[in-house]
């Protein structure tokens, strides 16, 4: 199946409506990112520059993952120094990836939290500029979804769909990835077809093409951002030294599949529980929804109640400094967009009280 590939800019709301509300994945081209100062200063010779990271960020702790130990459906963590993680992916390709050395991926490294004034290494694309999650969780630094993930040749992240039904967007600063996506629904054909109870973890083993399965294999090239849309499964492999900068996101578009998401983690906390022979109040079941969900209902009525706040006092941030290519008024203004945003916000915060 051939993936949609954006390469130039159009309109805002052509994209909100065709891509995001319709839940379609697409490739934006080098020309997004062809701005990035991270995609100079991070780059050598088409390979990550790594004294210039050494240099502004070596004795930061970061979270590396073993792709050779499995950890429930994800791979093991512990935490190195990017100093220590760079002696060994230097050693790594010198080696030629030698399997008797393991292959470790640095993933989920919050930078722009850490380190704030390095946002200003990249922009966000402005399609993917509404972002309520990290709008809610960035206020007053609590945390953020916005991530830097450094992969050796032949490491990668195993069959997934992503945290809490967002959507979310990756984009190579260097390197080459490949991508192998199910759209919502194909993944219960898999496990059908294969006769399993689980979804694998690794697709590399199984011949998709011999089943009857839809399916996108993508490679992505330095430069180029993938658009990951709600509730699709992808596993992701590193064909190269790769560098790249991914958000986790949700906006009105999608909120329907993070509210639906919130629910079936609730039912499935109160079904284990149950089995036990005890039954959760609400107090407690929102403690067991942060801790092994990430996030409660009363979180995501808080996350609601401040996008309506501050649509409210008028903040809403879409274009930067670009103008819509789109000829005449077709909805980009951002006052449009921010009158959408809060009146889908309120339908949603409205089901909390009924």
């Amino acid at each position: 199946m051939e993936v949609d590939v954006i390469n130039k800019e159009i309109c805002y709301s052509e994209f909100y409506e065709d891509y995001l509300v319709k839940n379609r994945m697409c490739l934006l081209s080098k020309l997004f990112t062809d701005s990035w100062s991270c995609r100079k200063h991070w780059v050598e010779n088409e390979a990550p520059n790594w004294d210039n990271l050494l240099e502004n960020y070596g004795e930061a702790e970061v979270p590396v993952a073993n792709c050779g130990e499995s950890y429930f459906n994800s791979h093991s963590k512990s935490n190195w120094t990017l100093k220590d993680f760079i002696t060994y992916i230097r050693e790594y390709k010198d080696k030629n990836y030698v399997v008797e050395m393991p292959c470790l991926y640095l993933k989920d490294w919050h930078l722009f939290k850490n380190f704030p004034g390095s946002v200003e290494v990249y922009e966000t694309p402005m399609y993917f500029a509404v972002d309520w999650l990290n709008e809610y969780w960035m206020q007053g630094n609590k945390d953020d979804y916005r991530f830097v993930y450094i992969g050796p040749q032949g490491s990668w992240t195993p069959l997934h769909a992503d945290v809490y039904g967002s959507f979310s967007w990756s984009a190579n600063v260097v390197g080459k990835k490949r991508w192998i996506f199910f759209p919502p629904g194909e993944e219960l054909k898999l496990k059908s077809l294969l006769g399993v109870s689980s979804l694998p973890r690794d697709l590399r083993e199984i011949d998709l093409s011999s089943l009857k399965i839809s399916y996108y294999d993508l490679i992505q090239n330095s430069g180029e951002v993938v658009f990951v849309p709600s509730g699709w499964f992808h596993q992701v492999w590193n064909l190269e030294d790769t560098i790249s900068i991914n958000h986790n996101w949700f906006n009105g578009a999608n909120v329907n599949y993070i509210y639906k998401g919130l629910g079936k983690a609730s039912k499935e906390i109160e079904d284990e529980v149950s089995g036990y022979g005890t039954n959760l109040d609400a107090e407690q079941l929102e403690i067991f929804l942060n801790s092994h969900y990430g996030m409660n209902f009363e979180q995501f009525r808080q996350l609601l109640q401040t996008v309506i706040n501050r649509r409210d006092s008028g903040y809403l941030k879409i274009h930067s400094s670009k103008t819509c290519p789109c000829p005449g008024n077709r909805l980009c203004k951002d006052q449009h967009h921010r009158d959408l945003d809060r009146q889908v916000a309120l339908q949603f915060l409205n089901l909390f009280d009924k």
